[in-house]
């Protein structure tokens, strides 16, 4: 499972939990924090540098796992 989030994402503490809970019970998961961004931000700010790192690494993740 990958988890993506941001600094200033209301939702930060909760991914962080939830990502530690899947590394307890033997899931791997991968966790992105962007520096700076908001909940889903890197989807609306579409062509920054964070937004280009998210989808990099989401694509990296996929072809890893996916046939």
């Amino acid at each position: 499972m990958i988890l993506v989030s941001g600094t200033r994402d209301m939702f930060l503490s909760d991914t962080v939990r939830i990502h530690r809970k899947l590394r307890d019970a033997g899931v791997e998961a991968d966790l992105h924090v962007c520096e700076g961004m908001s909940h889903a931000e890197y989807g609306f700010v579409r062509g920054s540098r964070e937004s280009q790192s998210v989808y990099a690494e989401l694509s990296a993740f996929l072809s890893k796992h996916l046939p």
